[in-house]
């Protein structure tokens, strides 16, 4: 049975959870637009949040990891 993985609080950089990262960029754009509809309605990790799930740099294994960035308001 697979479990959940346990996501953490919003900070800029932050990653989401450890070990989500993907060898594709368009791999974890995916992953990360699948997330932030997940949380849409989450009052504390949703848009409430000041945050959205986004991709990082590559990382030293070359993975493009989930991370939480913050929403730019005008």
């Amino acid at each position: 049975m697979a479990t959940s993985p346990v996501i953490s609080t919003p900070s800029p950089g932050r990653l989401l959870a450890p070990g989500l990262g993907y060898v594709k960029r368009k791999s974890a754009e995916h992953q990360a637009d699948m997330w932030n509809e997940a949380l849409a309605q989450d009052a504390v990790l949703g848009p409430s949040s000041g945050f959205k799930v986004g991709v990082s740099e590559r990382d030293v294994d070359g993975l493009w990891m989930l991370v939480w960035i913050p929403l730019v308001h005008p």
